[in-house]
């Protein structure tokens, strides 16, 4: 078919020119994928996301090869054995839905390195991590379970976590979400401080409009 026989306002119509294939469900419009051997051309309903937390900013944020960067820290108060809680980290790409379309079991995996250290001396820190739909923070899923206690100086030092394909809930199932990191110090005295670290990832899929 000769390229000007497409001309006529077709709707959905798909071009024979090598570009990526789109096609419309009436309200958006979505790339198409190939299924199977048939070639039948199918919606594609989920989009990857990967999920960063150890991000810094771009100004002055490259480090030299073999060191290390992350994001912002939290540091305890005064009490000890009281969890002091970092800011929220988003993750809001500019569609959103539920992780595999699902409103749970949805399925996430990835890796969260977390840096501790003391703000001077040494001092036993435990850490942990939270985790919601950014409309549930309020009441957060507890990623990383308070850990024992880590003997940690003013060196930073670090604990790495595996998220090994965990199902999602009613909390935490859809983009966007967010993260934050927890510290406590075993003494009032001594600051502990945590951050997450650049290596940090959290993967899965989304189903936009659900």
């Amino acid at each position: 078919m000769a390229y000007g026989e497409y001309l006529g306002g077709l709707k959905n119509l798909v071009l024979k020119t090598g570009r990526i294939m789109y096609g419309g469900d009436g309200t958006n419009f979505y790339p198409l994928r190939v299924a199977g051997s048939s070639g039948e051309q199918k919606l594609a309903q989920r989009e990857p996301f990967e999920f960063r937390p150890g991000q810094t900013t771009l100004v002055d944020g490259a480090v030299a090869a073999g060191s290390r960067t992350g994001s912002g820290t939290v540091t305890t108060a005064a009490s000890a054995a009281v969890t002091y809680w970092g800011s929220w980290i988003q993750y809001a790409p500019a569609r959103s839905g539920k992780i595999d379309g699902l409103s749970a079991g949805g399925i996430v995996e990835g890796q969260l390195t977390i840096g501790h250290k003391s703000a001077a001396g040494t001092v036993n820190v435990k850490v942990s991590a939270e985790i919601a739909n950014t409309a549930n923070t309020a009441s957060a899923d507890v990623l990383v379970t308070l850990t024992a206690n880590t003997s940690v100086t003013t060196a930073e030092t670090y604990s790495t976590f595996d998220i090994n394909y965990l199902k999602t809930d009613s909390v935490f199932n859809a983009v966007p979400f967010s993260l934050r990191v927890g510290i406590q110090t075993a003494t009032a005295a001594s600051a502990g401080i945590a951050r997450f670290m650049e290596s940090s990832a959290l993967r899965g899929e989304f189903e936009p409009g659900t």
